[in-house]
């Protein structure tokens, strides 16, 4: 045997054998991202039908898990108590009205249904000139020290003239729980009203699914923004990928279930649109 011959010929087959599997990484690690024809198609197509875009396209679409949770959690009574109310040992709790639970000090009220949680509080917390940073403000103050909402990251801020909604919501690992939240309304009186929900993330299971291109999504957003708005123009402030559960109820053996959507804001609306990325269907809005 010619072993030169031969080692030349391992060498000629290693090296092709290398760029076949550099070329398919290369292809696996693009499979799911978003061409630059991709975004200018999509962009253009928007501007189109009066559809603005201020904000970054994401371009990856890797397949996702879906995201085990906990049934709705309250914690413990004392611990709720404390948490909301001025003076809790005062609290007392009034008769349950169908599925609601209400404990009510002086003014201040919380009521617990279904998952819910929210506390009102008409004559505010603080005094304090409105405007975006000082809601901020008086909302972090409030979260101070309170452990459960360690994970919780601002999330929005909408002003109207009711008053400014700033939102916080659970991140997990990588992404936003949209349906984990806390949300204050705060008027120059302060805090005068909360709603939260919150149910445990367990973690991720079953495998990872394909989701559809953020250019599908936003084709769908599109034909349904112009059957709904008509001629209404609309800026797209943020796009992202976040997770979405429906409602469940509280049994103790209940599981619910987290699954990818696509987040669309846009200016002038206080709730974002919400479309299921396994199917690319609007579940929310």
């Amino acid at each position: 045997m010619d072993w030169n011959k031969a080692k030349t010929l391992t060498i000629v087959f290693l090296l092709f054998l290398n760029a076949f599997l550099g070329f398919s990484i290369y292809l696996d690690r693009n499979k799911y991202n978003l061409s630059v024809q991709q975004l200018r198609a999509i962009t253009e197509l928007l501007s189109k039908n009066d559809i603005g875009l201020k904000t970054s396209i994401p371009r990856s679409y890797k397949p996702m898990r879906q995201l085990s949770m906990s049934r709705y959690e309250y914690g413990e009574t004392e611990e709720l108590l404390a948490m909301f109310f001025t003076y809790p040992a005062s609290a007392e709790r009034l008769d349950d009205e169908y599925d609601k639970v209400i404990y009510r000090s002086n003014e201040q009220t919380l009521t617990l249904q279904n998952g819910y949680i929210t506390f009102d509080c008409p004559a505010g917390t603080n005094d304090i000139e409105l405007n975006a940073n000082t809601a901020t403000a008086e909302a972090l103050r409030f979260l101070k020290g309170k452990d459960e909402f360690t994970a919780f990251v601002p999330d929005g801020v909408f002003m109207s003239e009711e008053g400014c909604r700033l939102t916080f919501c659970q991140k997990y690992q990588n992404y936003i729980i949209y349906t984990n939240f806390i949300e204050f309304l705060i008027t120059e009186k302060g805090i005068v009203q909360i709603d939260c929900i919150y149910s445990v993330p367990k973690g991720y299971f079953g495998q990872p699914a394909k989701i559809c291109g953020v250019d599908e999504a936003m084709l769908h957003f599109m034909q349904y923004y112009k059957d709904a708005y008509k001629d209404q123009h609309a800026d797209i402030s943020k796009i992202d990928l976040v997770y979405y559960q429906k409602e469940g109820s509280t049994k103790d053996n209940d599981s619910l279930t987290a699954v990818p959507h696509y987040r669309i804001s846009v200016e002038g609306f206080e709730r974002p649109f919400l479309i299921n990325a396994y199917l690319n269907r609007i579940e929310q809005f």
